[in-house]
């Protein structure tokens, strides 16, 4: 009898961590949908900014914490004018971007030119091109590390 209840007792301990982890799954889907969902509407409200260019049809968008950086590469055409539009939800300060070649030369930097979110250019021959956005380290009041969508659109001119 005593083992009996002993394996019991395995079973249900198995069974138990296995609710637990499948909760867990549950949870971090959940949030990764939801972080998609914040990301998505936050971005079709950008997309009146490019005007007067044209979207390319492209949806780059991030949830990023305070601290984080992240690096998008594009193709851009020869003789193509662009607008870069790189925006953040307020909580997570000012961001800034940079634009570098494929020899990593800094193009542009928003911090150069006064913080501004957007960068309109031509290119003279087709290339890849590098975007770098970096969000400010900073702490919330809660004390939690703030974190929220950041989206980088295009746009072009013909």
């Amino acid at each position: 009898m005593k083992n009996f209840s002993s394996s019991a007792a395995i079973r249900s301990l198995g069974a138990k961590t296995i609710l637990i982890g499948t909760l867990a799954l549950f949870f971090v889907i959940l949030s990764e949908v939801e972080g998609f969902s914040q990301c998505k509407g936050f971005v079709k409200k950008q997309m009146p900014r490019l005007s007067p260019f044209i979207h390319n049809g492209q949806i780059n968008s991030s949830v990023l914490l305070s601290g984080d950086h992240a690096e998008l590469t594009l193709t851009f055409y020869s003789g193509q004018n662009y607008r870069i539009l790189v925006s953040a939800q307020e909580n997570l300060g000012d961001i800034s971007f940079v634009m570098k070649d494929a020899a990593k030369k800094q193009l542009f930097s928003s911090k150069d030119q006064g913080k501004t979110d957007y960068w309109d250019f031509t290119v003279e021959s087709t290339q890849q091109l590098t975007i770098e956005v970096m969000v400010p380290d900073a702490s919330a009041p809660s004390g939690l590390v703030p974190s929220g969508c950041v989206s980088i659109l295009i746009g072009f001119k013909q």
